[in-house]
């Protein structure tokens, strides 16, 4: 009984170390996956960075217009008072 004993401690360790193995060629296994979608990610994604920096470029290139018009508060605020009367002009249809 006490072989059986002093056995036991022993076949735990054996299956402890061989699941840390286990695991540790499962996380190899995941890193190489990994490893291919990101390969894969930067191939789809490599003709559609392209275009775009070429884009960025050519934008890039264009002369700036100097602005001309600016609006001042007062024009924002007549503007914005103008929407607001039409609105309600609007609205008082379905009130009458």
């Amino acid at each position: 009984m006490r072989g059986a004993m002093e056995l036991e401690p022993e076949l735990l360790l054996q299956e402890a170390r061989e699941n840390v193995e286990a695991a540790q060629s499962y996380r190899r296994e995941l890193g190489h996956r990994l490893e291919g979608l990101r390969e894969a990610r930067r191939q789809v994604k490599s003709p559609c960075l392209v275009v775009w920096e070429k884009r960025m470029r050519n934008c890039g290139a264009l002369p700036k217009r100097p602005r001309t018009f600016s609006w001042t508060a007062y024009q924002k605020y007549l503007y914005w008072l103008m929407c607001l009367v039409y609105l309600l002009s609007w609205m008082t249809q379905f009130l009458t």
